[in-house]
């Protein structure tokens, strides 16, 4: 396997290479290769800044120019998480009413529970009470994970 090669501008007007990488490095290590260092590869029409070239940072004394990795996603930290606990106490004590459903965000449910408990005078509050029993119980053992807006619940 043949490693990739480089030519080398100093600022001076002039290319000289092309250079392995351990070459570069050996250049680096004896003070002839400076951060204004300009490298192309072999073949290559571009010149690119050794210091944006990750396998030079070595060479260049600048640090890799990957970005840090994000931090591990926690749902427990985001200021938009709602509660699990809190709906599923309320499913299971409010249902029939759809307060759970209001307060995750789930507003077509939330009226459709509150209509069938109201517009039956009550006796249809047993149908979405059952109904927000059942959410209530998901919603604490995780099956319902997320609000409305597909931010996780906080626990």
């Amino acid at each position: 396997m043949q490693s990739t090669r480089y030519w080398l501008s100093i600022g001076d007007g002039k290319t000289y290479g092309p250079y392995t990488v351990e070459e570069l490095l050996q250049h680096r290590r004896e003070g002839r290769l400076g951060v204004t260092a300009q490298l192309c590869p072999e073949g290559g029409t571009t010149w690119i800044p050794a210091t944006s070239i990750l396998e030079f940072g070595a060479v260049t004394g600048a640090p890799p120019t990957l970005p840090p990795p994000p931090p591990p996603f926690a749902p427990n930290m985001d200021p938009r998480a709602k509660s699990k606990v809190a709906a599923g106490v309320l499913g299971i004590l409010l249902g029939a009413l759809g307060i759970h459903n209001f307060y995750l965000g789930y507003t077509g449910k939330a009226v459709a529970q509150l209509l069938i408990t109201v517009l039956t005078c009550g006796w249809g509050s047993i149908f979405s009470g059952i109904w927000g029993l059942i959410e209530g119980i998901l919603i604490l053992t995780g099956s319902i994970a997320v609000d409305g807006n597909g931010v996780p619940l906080r626990d």
